[in-house]
């Protein structure tokens, strides 16, 4: 898979602090399913982060993007 490049923008930080910082409705397991059905969109709303040969996923959330998702109306993303 061709990877994409982040905007200079965009704010990349854990499952965790992403579900602290975005608040109610964005738990780990909730942020997980969106990425696993493929609502949020691989170098666009999040990053797999993980070292070349390692088999664990290391899942970076782009703080900015999904900010900008949560705002768009449903019928329109």
């Amino acid at each position: 898979m061709k990877k994409r490049k982040l905007p200079d923008h965009a704010e990349l930080v854990s499952l965790e602090e992403a579900s602290k910082r975005l608040g109610r409705g964005f738990s780990r397991r909730s942020m997980l399913r969106r990425i696993d059905s493929s609502e949020w969109q691989e170098g666009i709303h999040w990053i797999d982060d993980r070292r070349p040969g390692s088999s664990k996923r290391l899942i970076k959330i782009n703080l900015t993007a999904v900010s900008e998702w949560r705002t768009t109306p449903a019928a329109k993303r």
